[in-house]
């Protein structure tokens, strides 16, 4: 049985390689891992990519992102090596994974009743996801986030 998209990021996220290639396509690309990680959940299940309306997806994240998950993010990185200031940090990152988890409970719902087939599309669901949010990173670095969901689901 398929995971649901919270126990498939979980599982994608732990999976050797896949973080690295997240934080790149985050930081270098302006991407939203939530995003890239559901477009990974929808093409393990074999979703079409044209089921999805990822620009409407992408601008319901993009609120919540903007106000609240970035500036954790940042306050939590400003933070780093800070002397006295380590309790405080874990504590920011904390919050700032609470945001990520609920804001991921909120594209669950959105996401999970879109009907599947026994063909993954990782690559496509992530080339639509990526054009949903105007970006268009290194062909190389989805092809391997491609593969690395391929490697988990073997």
């Amino acid at each position: 049985m398929m995971d649901d998209l919270q126990g498939y990021a979980a599982r994608l996220y732990r999976h050797e390689g896949v973080e690295p290639v997240l934080l790149t396509l985050q930081d270098e690309a302006g991407l939203d891992v939530l995003l890239l990680l559901s477009a990974c959940w929808l093409g393990a299940r074999g979703v079409a990519p044209a089921a999805v309306d990822w620009v409407a997806l992408a601008g319901r994240c993009q609120p919540w992102r903007q106000v609240l998950i970035e500036p954790l993010r940042q306050l939590r990185r400003r933070l780093k090596g800070e002397s006295g200031a380590e309790l405080l940090r874990a504590q920011v990152k904390a919050c700032e994974l609470e945001a990520e988890w609920l804001q991921l409970r909120r594209l669950a719902f959105c996401l999970e009743g879109l009907p599947g087939a026994d063909n993954p599309c990782w690559l496509a669901q992530l080339h639509a996801c990526c054009q949903a949010q105007g970006a268009q990173p290194g062909q190389a670095r989805l092809r391997r986030l491609a593969e690395l969901c391929r490697e988990l689901s073997d």
